[in-house]
């Protein structure tokens, strides 16, 4: 009897090892033009001018984007854009469609947001 449980106690004896071990945030990410197509973000209105980049790395199950991290790549973009911008990558990934299944997948967004011309009567003083 002993020796017919002493699989099961070792296996007892290495579940604590296993469950120690950090699980990832994300598995390695793939390539997104063939995990998920879907619009490009809606560019918000705002007051910041300049080019703006993020990261975003979006999970998905079952045909759908379930969680996004958005890291911003350029600096010096107030808080209230930066939210904005932020917001739009999201929704973007969020209405993708995708491929059946769980996938990881990484992919930049670049923001060129020009400055405003100036009205014709102040240029023409």
């Amino acid at each position: 009897m002993r020796l017919a449980l002493l699989p099961l106690g070792l296996l007892l004896a290495a579940a604590p090892v296993l469950a120690q071990q950090a699980p990832t945030a994300f598995p390695p990410a793939t390539a997104p033009s063939t995990v998920c197509s879907g619009p490009a973000p809606q560019i918000p209105v705002i007051d910041w001018r300049g080019k703006a980049s993020y990261a975003a790395k979006a999970k998905t199950k079952d045909g759908r984007v379930v969680a996004i991290e958005v890291r911003a790549l350029t600096a010096g973009i107030d808080r209230r854009s930066q939210r904005a911008l932020v917001q739009a990558v999201s929704e973007s990934l969020r209405s993708a469609r995708c491929e059946p299944g769980e996938h990881v997948f990484e992919q930049t967004f670049s923001f060129e947001l020009p400055a405003a011309a100036e009205p014709a009567s102040a240029a023409s003083r």
